[in-house]
């Protein structure tokens, strides 16, 4: 495997934001509300998944008595409504601005939807430093399917073996392997211990890690 990568494709949640906290008090909040105690078991169990997904797969949410649209829509505003740049997750938002100023191409890959996607990015100011944006709503399939990851690699005109990828999840990991990108996992407080054994590199400190060395325009 080549050391040497020419653009990055970067996770969002949990990655450039600590958003997980704010997405579980949502998730727990609107399920409650509707009468299913979504509690932390669940909440690990899809971290890094789309709602869609866990709308396929939970028959609780199905039987909440609200539709998916519904349920996505108060989800969606509850959270645009509070994201804050505070909650980036540092130092990544800075290596991104840094790679930027070397030229090397990024992009996001999400499986949250694009409401999602755009405030997180806005919201610890990373948008203008990416070449591309690619959400749940651009693909046909989330994570661990390789959609995101070669749908983000074509948008930047990048050979996906040429990008590597920064995730915090197992679900990720498997997802942009599947996909042929080289792999970070940069675990957090809510996804370490998950299993990272597909991922080129296991990091605790993305600052420490040797970009000049690996990634170049």
């Amino acid at each position: 495997m080549s050391a040497h990568y020419r653009a990055v494709v970067w996770d969002v949640d949990g990655v450039l934001i600590d958003s997980e906290p704010l997405h579980l008090e949502n998730l727990v909040r609107v399920c409650g509300r509707y009468g299913y105690a979504f509690d932390e078991v669940d909440n690990r169990r899809w971290l890094g998944k789309s709602f869609a997904e866990m709308w396929r797969m939970m028959p609780e949410l199905r039987r909440l008595g609200r539709s998916y649209d519904e349920l996505l829509g108060e989800l969606l505003d509850y959270y645009v409504a509070r994201v804050h740049a505070g909650m980036a997750r540092p130092p990544a938002p800075e290596v991104v601005a840094g790679l930027a100023r070397r030229g090397v191409p990024q992009a996001v890959a999400s499986s949250s939807p694009r409401r999602i996607v755009d405030a997180n990015i806005a919201a610890v100011g990373v948008t203008a430093h990416l070449g591309a944006s690619v959400a749940i709503d651009d693909v046909a399939h989330g994570k661990p399917a390789p959609d995101l990851y070669l749908a983000a690699a074509e948008r930047l005109g990048v050979a996906p073996g040429d990008c590597l990828a920064v995730e915090d999840t197992g679900t990720g990991v498997a997802a942009a392997k599947a996909a042929g990108l080289g792999v970070i996992a940069w675990p957090n407080e809510m996804t370490a211990g998950m299993d990272f054994s597909r991922a080129d590199w296991l990091i605790d400190d993305l600052h420490a890690f040797a970009w000049d060395d690996t990634v170049g325009p």
